[in-house]
């Protein structure tokens, strides 16, 4: 078997593009700005994880999906909600959270075409599936842990609120307060946004803007009732400390409600499945006599 100037020409090409794409992903040393919400932790001193693209070889890799996350145009906001509610422990942006479907899309789309034939319909459904659930799979993630951070949030809510009250009758603001909470547990994810709205009234914010930033971040109705009533407070001239007791005691009775609601819905709930294991029961019970009685009738007559 002999090759031709053109075999050997075109042999080159393509060993010169795959070195040039290469070089352009991996060679290029491109370390992207921060972004700002990583920026801010820095400065406030909050602890971050890191993301996948502060690595040295997978960030360069993903440097093409995050062009391709810049121009994507779908989903954004609901990204963007999920982040927040979520904490973005890492401080990732839109763009790179983005880039991280897109990549995990390609990855899949790799691995149903190594998994599938070569031709045929499997090899066209696993090229389409594989696809939707790789770049679907973090959105599900994401929101999953938003969700779980919220009905965290929300647990604790009423003892926070206890707990500020209690220390402002006491004699400490509510500067103070908020700064004893974080002490005492950091982790908590109440205290972790608290610490963002004593982070911004330190940079200049004024503390009902901060607390409405903490209201969008987390999407919980009862966290915004409360804000709405500390801030009225604020207008008004009305004691923080009884305001703090009042809403804690409010959502403890709310807690109730819903939970004599979950009771009572578990109830309807189980009823069918009750009745089907009692007829199971009956027919297990009583099968054999009915069998029985149609013997013997059936042997009189015989």
């Amino acid at each position: 078997m002999t090759f031709g100037l053109v075999d050997i020409i075109i042999a080159l090409l393509v060993w010169a593009a795959v070195a040039l794409l290469v070089y352009t992903v991996f060679g290029v040393r491109l370390k992207p700005e921060a972004p700002v919400n990583r920026r801010v932790a820095m400065a406030l001193g909050i602890e971050r994880q890191g993301t996948i693209f502060d690595m040295a070889v997978i960030g360069q890799a993903l440097l093409v999906a995050l062009l391709i996350a810049k121009r994507f145009p779908f989903g954004r906001e609901r990204i963007r909600r999920d982040l927040e509610a979520s904490g973005n422990p890492n401080g990732y942006t839109v763009e790179e959270y983005l880039a991280l479907c897109v990549a995990a899309s390609v990855v899949m789309l790799v691995v149903g075409f190594m998994l599938a034939p070569v031709s045929g319909m499997l090899a066209l459904v696993m090229s389409i599936v594989l696809p939707a659930f790789g770049f679907y799979a973090p959105l599900v993630s994401l929101k999953a842990q938003a969700d779980k951070r919220t009905r965290s949030i929300a647990r604790t809510l009423p003892y926070t609120l206890d707990l500020i009250g209690l220390m402002m009758e006491a004699g400490a603001t509510f500067t103070e307060a908020i700064q004893t909470l974080i002490h005492d547990d950091p982790h908590d994810d109440l205290n972790q946004e608290l610490k963002l709205v004593q982070g911004e009234i330190d940079f200049g914010t004024t503390r009902a803007v901060a607390l409405q930033n903490m209201a969008e971040r987390v999407p919980l109705e009862s966290l915004r009732s409360v804000i709405g009533a500390i801030n009225q407070s604020e207008a008004l001239g009305t004691p923080l400390s009884s305001i703090m007791k009042n809403q804690a005691l409010t959502l403890r009775n709310l807690r109730s409600v819903a939970a004599e609601e979950a009771a009572a819905k578990a109830s309807l709930r189980i009823l069918m499945p009750s009745m089907l294991i009692l007829i199971a029961v009956i027919l297990v019970i009583f099968s054999p006599l009915v069998l029985a009685l149609i013997r013997n009738q059936g042997s009189m007559l015989g």
